[in-house]
């Protein structure tokens, strides 16, 4: 009997072409803290006893399941007035909810003596100590477009729009808040990494008329606040440090560490590869799944002789779909590397644990001792 086996073969295929701090349950603030001097410091604010964090070295998780319970993950509703979140009504979009939740919940805090000022922004119009947060640059990296928002819920049912990028950032993405803190809703209309980049502005004087006028403003530098939504994205955030998770800029691409096609550790296995078949991205171990074994390694291709008939077995690690809805595993067969590619598998499952899963997969179509026959895992994100 003669059959050539083709030990391992895997193909990327892309929908469209521990690092830092991980934040996934805790309540925190965008916290700008006036110190006079024309000078700010800015952190991520631990609520609740916990410690302050450098955004620089920080990022927000939002999980890819279901709104509000479990993650961030919404259908927009189809009125044009959700037309603001950059995604089409009854689409997926992810939320950071202005309500309480126990998962990531963000909040903004100002610190520093401002003054009462009338503020004619049309979604104002009185007079507070108001601060304002505006957004000047967003970075994404993801395979979407990667607009962001923030709106808040008013009384009555009105939705006050503070941010939307979808339409290009201008003067008007503006928050303003005058407590000392609050929360807002934050959208997001695709997975992947966000690194917003915000300014707080306020006055220290007003000229004490009817309204009163600001008249001493300042500005705080420009801070970035860094956010996950999704599995790959949070995964990525693991091992990469924020700032290698996007481009400088939004319309620079992310850097090659982290783009689906990189190999930082140059162990010759691409990014998404590590993170469908469990290997890290920060350490070169290259290696193939020992069957029925929970270790991560590249898909094993055997022969099994244990029948009468030999058949070519897949083995794999798989993550489970709960865990990581966008990711597709496609084991395929074929007599020829060049063509042919189909799923013509037994496929048996077996859990592991909450995230992965072990896949058997028999190929059916070897009639013949001198058949020969290639086996690989083709593996999309979406």
């Amino acid at each position: 009997m003669k059959v050539l086996i083709f030990f391992l073969f895997v193909w990327i295929s892309l929908q469209e072409l521990q690092a830092g701090n991980l934040l996934r349950r805790i309540h925190v603030d965008h916290a700008f803290r006036y110190q006079g001097n024309e000078e700010w410091e800015i952190v991520i604010h631990g609520n609740d006893g916990d410690p302050d964090l450098d955004p620089d070295e920080t990022v927000m998780v939002v999980f890819d399941r279901p709104f509000p319970n479990e993650g961030g993950r919404a259908r927009r509703p189809a009125s044009d007035q959700w037309d603001f979140l950059g995604v089409e009504g009854n689409e997926d979009v992810w939320i950071i909810p202005q309500n309480f939740t126990p998962l990531i919940w963000p909040g903004w805090r100002s610190e520093g003596a401002f003054a009462t000022y009338y503020n004619d922004d049309a979604r104002l119009g009185f007079s507070a100590p108001f601060v304002g947060i505006s957004v000047e640059n967003v970075a994404y990296s993801g395979l979407g477009e990667g607009h962001y928002s923030m709106w808040s819920n008013q009384t009555g049912g009105i939705t006050k729009i503070w941010i939307s990028t979808d339409d290009g950032i201008s003067e008007d993405d503006v928050y303003y808040f005058s407590s000392g803190h609050s929360h807002t809703n934050q959208g997001f209309s695709d997975l992947g990494v966000y690194r917003v980049d915000y300014r707080a502005a306020g006055f220290l004087g007003n000229d004490a008329g009817d309204p009163p006028a600001g008249t001493r403003l300042v500005t705080s530098q420009l801070q970035s606040f860094y956010y996950a939504v999704g599995t790959y994205a949070e995964w990525k955030a693991t091992y990469f440090e924020p700032h290698e998770l996007v481009g400088e800029s939004s319309s620079d691409p992310p850097p090659e560490a982290t783009r689906y096609t990189g190999d930082s550790d140059g162990d010759g296995i691409p990014l998404l590869l590590e993170y469908a078949f469990n290997l890290s991205p920060a350490e070169s171990d290259y290696r193939v799944y020992t069957p029925n074994s929970a270790e991560g390694g590249l898909p094993s291709v055997r022969l099994d002789e244990s029948t009468p008939q030999p058949r070519l077995v897949i083995e794999y690690l798989r993550r489970r779909a709960q865990g990581a809805p966008r990711l597709s595993y496609y084991p395929e067969f074929s007599s020829t590397l060049e063509s042919g590619w189909a799923a013509v598998g037994t496929e048996s499952v077996f859990p592991i644990d909450s995230i992965w899963e072990r896949v058997v997969v028999v190929d059916e179509t070897i009639e013949h001792a001198d058949t020969v026959r290639f086996g690989r895992v083709r593996v999309e994100l979406e």
